[in-house]
């Protein structure tokens, strides 16, 4: 890592934080930060876990890269932000679907296509319904931003 990584704003903030000392979750958000602030990431631009995953050590766990990315996108952090697409067939094309309809489904544990109604499976809907992240306007105010 660079040095000017090394003394941004949100690497400084990640390493400031207390985590447990038996994961690697500091890490993995350290080195998801670092592909974050590369890669020139805009608020247009999102993804998935999967690239994401891509650019992160693999020999941090699967448990600990996911608890990183959920980790950055705490209010009190601010990196990134997570959204749910559906495929919407009038459109031909994964359309985002509100943050609190998908919560709503979830924490009831009633599950069904965002777009058509129909009724899904638990897993069909994690199927239809897909993750993403982007990040936050505060990133891309602070991104460059150094102590």
């Amino acid at each position: 890592m660079n040095s000017s990584l090394r003394d941004s704003y949100f690497h400084q903030v990640i390493r400031s934080r207390k985590f447990s000392e038996y994961s690697d979750v500091k890490l993995s958000c350290l080195l998801i930060l670092d592909y974050l602030i590369i890669a020139g990431r805009d608020l247009e631009v999102t993804f998935s876990f999967d690239e994401l995953r891509e650019n992160v050590d693999h020999s941090v766990s699967d448990e600990d890269f996911i608890s990183s990315v959920f980790y950055l996108t705490r209010e009190d952090i601010d990196i990134l932000e997570q959204g749910f697409s559906a495929w919407r067939e009038v459109e031909a094309r994964f359309v985002p679907v509100k943050f609190d309809k998908v919560n709503r489904m979830i924490d009831s544990n009633t599950f069904s296509h965002p777009f058509t109604g129909e009724e899904l499976t638990e897993e069909q809907f994690y199927d239809e319904v897909i993750y993403f992240f982007g990040v936050t306007q505060n990133f891309l105010d602070h991104k460059n931003d150094t102590f």
